[in-house]
């Protein structure tokens, strides 16, 4: 099989879905029914793991680009994977249909049913629309959970019975604990010295680290709760600082962020307990990853979190804090209970395998060509896809420069945080160096300067070209479009 497998998010700093793409490829190009794994990725990109050196990159600036793989005799493939929407522009919708066969991958569907999680209404509708005609181009969607197939028909009006699923694992990297004492000085280094909680994500409303902030305040002040993720939720009344203030627990909560692969290990043999109280999951990879670890786990009966963690977590009432503070309560008291806890959580971890999340998305791809060849009729979405780009366009006013644009404002995000990311590893690098006794070694010497010659006759003065400008770039283009509506 010819599989033309969609990744340009891959550009981005490492993070959960970046680790999905990354295993999955791994395992798919070991599969001995692929004969070619083309990857799709944005030219002059890298990920932040190398990819798996017997599969092909295919360089790419716009969906133009995939348009012409797609349509190509010479290089169409047998399917086209599209593993996440990078632009959401209208021209992507295509994709599916122009592919001999296709697969979409839907993680979940959250983002459809919060629109306060978007700067306005209209941007909301956008992305809602988008994700509702993109599930129905597609031969068939691939899932991580039975969750998720009640998403697709409950929140995007997709149709289950096309759905697939292939859950996930753990990183591999996850399977190598790392030795007590150096656990116990990155927990230091960290912030952490002694009994504390652990909960990983951003604070978005969903996330419930409300409820987790509520049990807390009323566990032993000598507890302390360590959250590996970012405030961004800036509702008054509802910011994560106004409750911990509200319950005057701000000496016993710390944030922190950037951590690398280390840093989260450590936090996880470290803590005495994984506490997720999430009320909306696709999938959910943290808790098993704390099985993996060895450390117990209490989350709530949410979504696909029973579905995943079995019975290796002690799972509450989703938003119940007092269920949720007795749980920590029994975890923080030890003893024959959560010892057998840690022991199912492990054996219920060994049941996810990137192995079988390769074969069970390999499957998919099968069912998508079948569905392609069995068709009696061309596919008739096209020209409503058409239509409704259009109308879409118009009614928003998402031209395609203004969306171009802001295409390449994301690249350039992406970026600058990768930047920022290898800066904050080279600093904490030079820390470790000086912790243990050394140095970083000394630049190399700087060669003595080059003889200037002397000065010959002036040749004639040339303009100088003017240095390339984002700033100047984005201003030429909105003067453009200013003209443009005026005129």
């Amino acid at each position: 099989m010819d599989i033309l497998f969609d990744a340009r998010m891959l550009n981005r700093p490492l993070s959960g879905l970046e680790r999905v793409q990354l295993n999955v490829l791994r395992e798919l190009a070991n599969l001995p029914k692929v004969k070619r794994l083309r990857v799709v990725v944005i030219k002059h990109t890298n990920p932040a793991k190398p990819l798996p050196a017997n599969v092909e990159r295919c360089e790419v600036w716009t969906t133009e680009d995939i348009v012409k793989v797609l349509t190509d005799p010479a290089q169409r493939p047998d399917v086209y994977h599209m593993t996440w929407f990078p632009d959401t522009t209208p021209r992507d919708l295509f994709l599916p249909l122009l592919a001999p066969a296709s697969v979409v991958e839907v993680h979940d569907a959250i983002l459809n049913r919060h629109p306060e999680y978007f700067p306005d209404r209209e941007h909301w509708d956008w992305y809602n629309g988008f994700i509702k005609r993109l599930i129905r181009n597609s031969d068939r969607l691939l899932v991580h959970s039975e969750s998720v197939k009640g998403e697709i028909e409950r929140d995007l009006g997709g149709d289950p019975s096309i759905a697939d699923v292939a859950p996930l694992a753990v990183d591999p990297d996850f399977h190598a604990p790392l030795p007590a004492a150096e656990v116990k000085q990155r927990c230091r280094r960290i912030g952490f010295d002694g009994d504390f909680l652990l909960a990983v994500g951003k604070d978005y409303p969903h996330k419930d680290h409300a409820t987790l902030l509520r049990a807390l305040a009323r566990l032993p002040k000598s507890v302390r709760l360590c959250i590996a993720g970012t405030k961004i939720w800036k509702n008054p009344g509802e910011t994560s600082d106004e409750i911990i203030a509200q319950l005057g627990i701000a000496d016993r909560v710390q944030w922190v962020q950037g951590l690398d692969d280390h840093d989260i290990k450590a936090l996880i043999q470290g803590c005495r307990a994984m506490a997720y109280p999430s009320l909306e999951e696709g999938f959910g990879i943290p808790p098993i990853e704390a099985m993996a670890l060895r450390t117990p786990v209490v989350a709530a009966a949410a979504m696909s979190i029973p579905e995943v963690c079995g019975d290796g977590a002690w799972l509450h009432r989703p938003g119940d804090d007092r269920q949720l503070e007795q749980l920590l309560r029994k975890v923080l008291d030890g003893g024959p209970e959560v010892q057998a806890l840690i022991e199912r959580g492990t054996a219920r971890e060994k049941t996810f395998s990137w192995r079988r999340t390769a074969e069970l998305t390999f499957a998919s791809y099968e069912r998508a060509i079948a569905t392609a060849r069995d068709r009696t009729s061309p596919r008739q979405p096209l020209d409503a896809t058409v239509r409704e780009s259009l109308a879409i366009a118009a009614r928003y006013k998402f031209n395609d420069l203004e969306r171009e644009l802001s295409a390449w404002q994301q690249r350039c995000h992406g970026a600058e945080a990768q930047l920022r990311t290898a800066q904050m590893h080279a600093q904490k690098l030079e820390e470790h160096l000086r912790e243990v006794g050394q140095r970083p070694a000394p630049p190399p010497p700087v060669p003595p300067p080059t003889p200037v010659p002397p000065p010959q006759a002036a040749a004639p003065a040339q303009p100088k070209r003017p240095r390339w400008s984002l700033k100047r770039r984005i201003e030429k283009i909105r003067d453009g479009m200013q003209r443009r509506r005026k005129g």
